[in-house]
């Protein structure tokens, strides 16, 4: 069954924890073909990964999605998986991938969202609470490319990854993958750990300002599925809220009427309450109740920088 697939892992300056990663894809499958893309590393990332027994292609100044497609240009396997140079993997985790693969047919890519650091910070404890909300299995739009398994034929037929994009590249290749008819299931048996999440609230925010950085771009690019649409409202609802509430506070502070200052704090109770009420779905639904304050803090976080990203 190994000898089926093909793991691609992108790295750029992240020897330490490319060792990790690669460290644990030895120890569970030692014979599986492990292609190692290079964008330019200058701490040894390379020489870490031939040491280990992996292909090493050097293809600097490259965005993530060409890596990607570099390494699946490589390989002939009938699957790929991809992971990141900032992930672990499980024993199980080879397994349950490729299992599921082989159960169906229609079934085009399968993983499941990243599991959180053993001792992570409150930030990376409290993201995973939403990241891993829902049922052990289920079908989704999207997973992302740290943790995800594709059929050859079907990423071939789709052009694989898009090179133009800075993030949302595993968005896109999904959505287009599910326009083939095919199924992708996220199944947390596949599970994966992200050691890379953001550590702090600063971090958090720079995180998703990258992430978002091209959300817009592939959201035309699919011709503006509705389906999306939500996740395009929140950050517009964080821009329209924070323009508002700034302006009444000027004025506020301009004027020193009472009146303006009880406008200002009402667009201000407005502009965090749908990150307050989510969190309270969220957080009810998983049992987590706990970390209500914690989950909202982020998600208003989440708003901000994915706001500030639409002007990228």
């Amino acid at each position: 069954m190994k000898s089926e697939v093909s793991i691609v892992v992108p790295v750029r300056n992240d020897a330490m924890r490319l060792g990790t990663c690669l460290n644990s894809i030895r120890s569970y499958a030692p014979n599986v073909e492990v292609y190692v893309i290079d964008n330019g590393s200058t701490d040894g990332s390379g020489e870490m990964a031939e040491g280990l027994g992996a292909s090493v292609i050097l293809c600097p100044e490259l965005r993530v999605g060409a890596l990607r497609n570099r390494g699946c240009e490589r390989s002939s396997s009938q699957f790929i998986a991809f992971v990141d140079s900032d992930h672990e993997v499980t024993s199980d985790w080879l397994e349950n991938g490729l299992q599921i693969l082989l159960q169906d047919d229609s079934t085009v890519a399968v993983g499941s969202h990243y599991l959180a650091p053993p001792s992570g910070t409150w930030v990376q404890t409290t993201w995973a609470i939403h990241r891993l909300r829902g049922p052990e299995r289920c079908d989704v739009d999207w997973l992302g490319a740290g943790n995800l398994f594709v059929r050859r034929d079907a990423f071939e037929k789709v052009g694989g990854f898009r090179e133009d994009l800075i993030a949302a590249e595993d968005v896109d290749l999904c959505h287009r993958l599910r326009q083939l008819g095919g199924r992708i299931i996220c199944d947390k048996r596949i599970r994966n750990i992200h050691h890379g999440e953001p550590k702090t609230l600063i971090a958090f925010l720079r995180k998703e300002y990258w992430r978002g950085s091209s959300g817009v771009k592939a959201w035309i690019s699919q011709g503006f599925p509705m389906r999306d649409l939500p996740s395009l409202l929140w950050p517009l609802w964080h821009f329209v809220g924070g323009v508002v509430f700034a302006a009444l506070a000027i004025t506020a502070i301009i004027s020193m009427e009472r009146t303006w200052e009880t406008l200002a704090l009402t667009s201000l109770l407005a502009w965090i309450l749908p990150s307050v009420l989510l969190s309270v779905r969220t957080c009810v639904s998983e049992k987590r109740t706990k970390c209500i304050p914690a989950l909202a803090v982020l998600y208003f976080t989440y708003g901000l920088a994915r706001a500030a990203a639409l002007f990228k």
